[in-house]
């Protein structure tokens, strides 16, 4: 252990000692090869208004801290990497001269072209007192800082006592670079200040704010206020001068590894010690503050520990190479418009994928070309609660089907996502079982009293095809009969081998049994929803023969009095087997699914989709008696015993318990249905209004109705939703952002009702119409 470095005159010296480049010699596997520092000061010492005695960080490094001298302390955190440039400001101290500081601010730019700078501002000054600065090329935007703040103490200061009205207006409209410190004990869960970060970021969307280490979390659990702020465009934050991986992983949770910057705050990185969380604060470990020569240790710089706790978020979070190269030099680069923005990556994907890809997805509902062909993001990079982002950076609420359905509480939701984590750091494949799925079916049972086994299974394809198996393995009968759509296997697809499209009216017409055995033909049959005349026919024609009813309990509308009453009476006393399909409409309409909700009591009952919100699951359940079947036939798959997707059924069960799922989603769809019907009333637009509040589905009452859905839908893109026919709301749809469809809703059924009125349509009409159903594939 080594003290001796706080003999010298002067404790702040800016150096390395050897325990450093030890310690960077470990970090040089994490390192990338370019960086561009997001926060760093420089200045002249003369400028700070420092009396003679005062001996401190600031002084280190002689009487100038430039950008030279910055190149020259930063650089060793960084053997092998090449510092590119950075985002510079001077130091704001009390006393500081600013004027002057701002004066020598822009003479080291003038030196060093790949950089940026900051304006040093004050409440006080005007934007007409710094023209001449602000007036300068490389300077993209202002540093506030709470020293010079009109409330006292500043410590305790609100945003707007050290950053008024008219420097947010100036930022707004030069789309400046905001870089905040914000103060308070609590800092981002100060109530206060969440409201004053959202209110200025909604009323100036032009200004960009970056949040100073982690919208200083020096405190690490004052991270957790980042939540209230995530939904924001215009929030950046740097890491800079912090020492807590929790501070930098809750940026990467709420706002992606794209909003994060590493900054050295230098000359603050070449201090002795670090920042560390203890009660409800934080404390700086320095040499004053700490004896370093009785410790159990020696420090290093703040700049390495700062690197340190970047590390290990990074590895926490499981970012990748090119996800950390972001954060050290693409991030805040393209946060400068310094580099260029991909602004057609998703579609250029999309084209090389029909290339490699039949059709170019794996799921055809969701292909471009069903929405607006050329304009619907093909891919997502990233996807939070309701809120989607494509390859090409753009953002979008989802008021489409959120997955086909599938993310019932919202995309990555919170606690799924920490128990699929748990389950994959302790491994979710083995030779052995997981026992997870025993307390699935255990769960399962509890929730339909009715049944006593569960197969499980990774979609609902699959699972519907894996009923049927049992159903005539129990049965020893090979014919179905079908009301709904229920996957793409030959079982199902058969129905339509007598080439009158018998499907079509059961969700998706133009199925095609191209590859579907002739020897099927009459092993499938069709009943439409609601049509006891129908079921009927099919019974009177088949029904000795059947070995399962395949239905959804509901789709679009409620079942006709008597209409499942009966179905389960016939099935019964026909000897046929009742198979209710709850992939979609299952946990929807209640929980547990929507037979409970109807008390009919099925045989088999099929899930998939919200039970595992997102993560692969499909389950299908039954009395003993029923599956019994499942005995005597082969069925079998490797992946039905991983563990993700049980785990992740769990923790949705859980999260249902919890919450009125089927409330809020039918309150949420109510309000969309609504709005569509009143806004449609008020500009005298023909529009069908269907389906439960939970499937909500919207049509245009016109000759020409898919072109205006597809009008619809691309005039939706360009206001930040994803839209079209059908809206399935989930958890995560929040009145806020219901609001913020509906004002955009009006602004584009506005604009359709003139342009019908006015017979010019068409010239809304960007590139093709999109297709309808599945008459098409490729």
């Amino acid at each position: 252990m080594n003290g001796e470095m706080h003999k010298s005159n002067n404790p702040y010296q800016w150096e390395y000692s050897d325990l450093d480049k030890r310690t960077i010699a470990g970090l040089l596997d994490f390192l990338p090869p370019r960086v561009f520092d997001a926060h760093a000061h420089i200045y002249r010492v003369a400028d700070l208004g420092l009396s003679d005695a005062d001996a401190n960080l600031w002084t280190g490094g002689g009487q100038e801290a430039s950008i030279l001298s910055w190149h020259e302390q930063v650089s060793p955190l960084f053997p092998n990497a090449t510092l590119e440039g950075g985002l510079f400001f001077p130091a704001p101290l009390p006393r500081a001269e600013i004027l002057s500081s701002n004066r020598y601010l822009m003479r080291e730019l003038d030196q060093h072209p790949a950089s940026r700078g900051l304006a040093l501002v004050t409440p006080d000054l005007t934007p007409e007192d710094l023209e001449d600065v602000l007036a300068h090329p490389q300077v993209v935007g202002l540093k506030p800082y709470h020293v010079y703040s009109r409330e006292k103490p500043t410590l305790q200061s609100s945003i707007s006592g050290f950053f008024p009205e008219h420097w947010w207006s100036w930022a707004h409209e030069h789309q400046g670079v905001v870089m905040m410190h914000i103060v308070k004990d609590d800092a981002l869960m100060d109530q206060g200040n969440v409201d004053e970060i959202r209110r200025r970021c909604t009323e100036y969307p032009g200004m960009r704010l970056v949040l100073a280490h982690t919208g200083r979390s020096f405190h690490a659990p004052h991270a957790a206020g980042m939540k209230a702020i995530r939904d924001l465009e215009n929030v950046w934050f740097d890491m800079s001068g912090v020492c807590e991986p929790a501070s930098m992983e809750a940026v990467i949770e709420h706002f992606s590894s794209q909003r994060l910057f590493w900054g050295s705050d230098f000359p603050v990185s070449s201090l002795r010690g670090r920042a560390v969380t203890i009660g409800d604060g934080f404390f700086w470990m320095d040499v004053h503050s700490c004896d370093w020569i009785r410790s159990h240790g020696s420090p290093v710089l703040v700049g390495i520990e700062s690197l340190r706790a970047l590390r290990q978020a990074c590895r926490r979070m499981s970012l990748n190479a090119a996800d950390i190269s972001d954060i050290f030099y693409g991030n805040v680069l393209r946060m400068l418009t310094l580099a260029p923005k991909g602004t057609n990556a998703g579609q250029d994907l999309y084209v090389k994928a029909k290339q490699r890809i039949p059709g170019g997805v794996q799921l055809l509902s969701k292909r471009p070309e069903n929405m607006a062909p050329g304009h619907w993001p093909p891919y997502f990079s990233r996807a939070k609660g309701c809120t989607v982002w494509d390859l090409d950076g753009n953002r979008y609420e989802d008021f489409s089907t959120n997955a086909v359905g599938s993310c019932l509480l919202g995309y990555a939701h919170e606690a799924i996502n920490q128990a699929v984590m748990r389950r994959v750091q302790w491994g979710n494949m083995c030779s052995l079982n997981p026992p997870e799925e025993v307390a699935l079916a255990e769960e399962l049972c509890d929730i339909h009293p009715w049944a006593e086994q569960v197969r499980f299974v990774r979609g609902g394809g699959e699972a519907c095809a894996v009923a049927v198996r049992i159903a005539r393995a129990t049965t020893g009968r090979s014919k179905v009969a079908v009301c709904g759509y229920h996957g793409w296997q030959d079982w199902y697809l058969a129905a339509n081998l007598g080439g009158q499209d018998a499907l079509k009216g059961h969700l998706l017409p133009g199925l095609e049994p191209a590859g579907v055995p002739d020897e099927l033909r009459d092993t499938a049959f069709t009943f439409r929803y609601n049509d006891l005349e129908g079921f009927r026919k099919v019974m009177n024609q088949h029904g000795d023969e059947l070995a399962a009813i395949v239905m959804e309990p509901c789709r679009g509308v409620e079942p006709s009095p008597g209409f499942l009453e009966e179905i389960r009476r016939e099935t019964r006393r026909r000897g046929c087997l009742l198979v209710f399909d709850e992939i979609t409409v299952g946990w929807r309409l209640g929980f547990g699914g929507a037979h409970l909700r109807y008390a009919v009591e099925p045989d088999m009952a099929v899930f998939a989709k919200a039970l595992g919100n997102g993560y692969p699951i499909g389950a299908i359940i039954g009395s003993r008696a029923t599956i019994d079947g499942a005995h005597g036939s082969f069925i079998s798959s490797t992946y039905w015993t991983e563990s993700l997707g049980p785990v992740a059924a769990l923790a949705v069960l859980q999260a249902m318990r919890e919450t009125d799922i089927p409330g809020h989603v039918r309150r949420v769809g109510m309000q969309v249905q609504q709005a569509w019907q009143s806004h449609a009333e008020q500009l005298g637009l023909r529009v069908k209004v269907g389906g439960f509040p939970s499937l909500a589905t919207l049509s245009f009452d016109y000759p020409e109705g898919e072109m205006l859905r597809t009008i619809f839908t691309q005039q939706m893109l360009q206001r930040g939703f994803l839209a079209g026919a059908a809206f399935y709301p989930t958890l995560a749809h929040t009145d806020r952002v219901v609001n913020s469809y509906t004002v955009a809703l009006g602004e584009v059924f506005g604009k359709m009702a003139m342009a019908i009125e006015a017979g010019n349509v068409r010239q809304l009409l960007q590139g093709e119409i999109a297709k309808s159903g599945f008459a098409r594939l490729i």
